[in-house]
């Protein structure tokens, strides 16, 4: 977080440039001819001030700051995502879009939305050579495995302990240089005892020949763009969550984990068709098309889990190292500098 003199020196900044920026164009009070009602004369009323705000040099400098944040624990903070029933209600908006095509798709004979239990795939990471990670916060719990290919990564895990049965908000992994890479595909292995499908659910058909991922369906694939964050990356001063009034960043922490919000957009368990952000998938896998030899030991995997507190939807975050051993599958370890908020 920024300290109180840097965040009121900011502000201040902010509120030069307000002033610097604030022209007013005065009118003339010319008369208005006198009516018969006296000799009271009514003149124009005087013009509002015309505000031209340039904030472009302040959110330059926020940008520059968040950035410094990338492949820190940072990344694993929570995501505050607001009120859980507005929030639900902005997923539930892209559920529907997504239903019209389905819908379409399915009088034309194509797959339309299920009652059935998804197909899971089997998890090819043994149990033996999966971690557990305990969250500082004593309230989640995962168990976390990997494996390297020729051509990508798998990362499965599944959660052992979560308040409310949560269930995976996002994986990625994160370089120094504010480069992320997201799953291209996710794979379900396992359910929480109860589960709740929304129109369609992604069948897993993954699978791993010659050590070689094939058989992908995408969403997200490659690395984005590193550098400072710009809007190019969703960076913007100014936030608005579901419901709520919109406001202003000016915390280079809080900066960045609101682009990072910005750039998950559609969580995992949304993606791998469930209606809602607890129970169903509580098991899954991380495709990531990558080459082996971009990961280092500065390279962080971050997995959030879900958690609803009293109407409100917020995240639980991993920050995890990896290493590959001999044999290509990875250990993951909490990162050190990782302390619970």
């Amino acid at each position: 977080m920024c300290s109180a003199r840097r965040c009121v020196s900011m502000a201040a900044t902010l509120m030069l440039a307000l002033l610097v920026h604030v022209s007013v164009e005065a009118q003339s009070n010319d008369y208005i001819a006198s009516s018969d009602k006296g000799d009271f004369q009514y003149s124009q009323p005087a013009a509002y001030p015309e505000i031209d705000l340039d904030v472009r040099g302040i959110e330059r400098q926020i940008g520059q700051a968040a950035a410094t944040r990338c492949g820190t624990p940072l990344a694993a903070a929570p995501l505050d995502l607001g009120d859980a029933e507005s929030f639900m209600g902005k997923m539930a908006g892209k559920v529907a879009s997504a239903a019209v095509g389905k819908l379409i798709g399915g009088l034309l004979g194509g797959g339309g939305g299920s009652s059935k239990k998804p197909r899971m795939a089997k998890d090819p990471i043994k149990k033996k050579y999966k971690q557990k990670i305990t969250h500082p916060g004593g309230d989640a719990r995962i168990r976390i495995g990997g494996q390297t290919y020729d051509n990508g990564l798998l990362i499965s895990a599944r959660v052992d302990k979560a308040a409310g049965k949560g269930t995976f908000h996002t994986m990625f992994l994160e370089q120094p240089d504010c480069s992320r890479i997201w799953p291209e595909q996710y794979a379900q292995y396992g359910l929480w005892g109860s589960w709740s499908l929304s129109v369609s659910v992604t069948r897993t058909s993954s699978s791993y020949r010659n050590g070689n991922l094939v058989d992908r369906s995408t969403s997200h694939s490659g690395w984005s763009r590193s550098g400072d964050f710009d809007f190019s990356r969703g960076f913007s001063l100014w936030d608005q969550l579901p419901g709520e009034e919109m406001r202003m960043i000016l915390d280079p922490d809080e900066a960045y984990l609101t682009q990072l919000r910005r750039e998950i957009d559609q969580p995992a368990w949304q993606q791998m068709g469930f209606a809602k952000p607890v129970e169903g998938i509580r098991s899954a896998g991380g495709v990531f098309r990558l080459d082996p030899s971009e990961i280092t030991a500065e390279t962080l995997a971050v997995i959030h889990i879900t958690h609803v507190d009293n109407g409100r939807y917020r995240t639980v975050g991993f920050p995890l190292r990896m290493s590959a051993q001999k044999d290509g599958m990875l250990t993951f370890v909490l990162d050190p500098n990782f302390v619970q908020e």
